[in-house]
């Protein structure tokens, strides 16, 4: 369901997640079903609570049965290198999806539902620069 990763997949997030500057605390609140965490952040921002998802094809259909731990938002990630791009913010929700790399630029807002990835465009406008 979503425990069904490769076992080097958690010690790479833990560690990228341990790294981050917003990061102050990585606390584990593992479920029967998914593998979790709360991020306890810097800078007086809130906490994020951190879903795994273990699915190959993230999509609407995984994201609508989405585990109770994100029903008040947070961050479900998709843990698999090799799963489907699906990223998406649901501001209502207060939710949102993607891969370390999104999540990693959204540690850095309050408001992470928000963030949305630079484009390959706008990354290289940014390097020309």
């Amino acid at each position: 369901m979503g425990k069904d990763l490769h076992y080097s997949i958690r010690p790479f997030i833990e560690r990228a997640l341990a790294s981050h500057q917003a990061v102050n605390e990585i606390e584990k609140i593992d479920t029967d079903d998914f593998y979790a965490y709360r991020l306890h952040r810097n800078f007086g921002m809130s906490d994020i609570i951190v879903v795994l998802s273990d699915a190959y094809y993230f999509g609407a259909t995984i994201l609508a049965s989405k585990p109770q731990l994100l029903k008040d938002g947070g961050f479900f990630l998709i843990a698999r290198p090799e799963a489907s791009d699906f990223e998406v913010n649901r501001e209502k929700e207060k939710l949102s999806v993607g891969k370390i790399g999104k999540l990693l630029g959204a540690l850095n807002r309050e408001e992470f539902w928000t963030y949305t990835p630079p484009s390959e465009e706008e990354k290289r406008k940014r390097k020309q620069k």
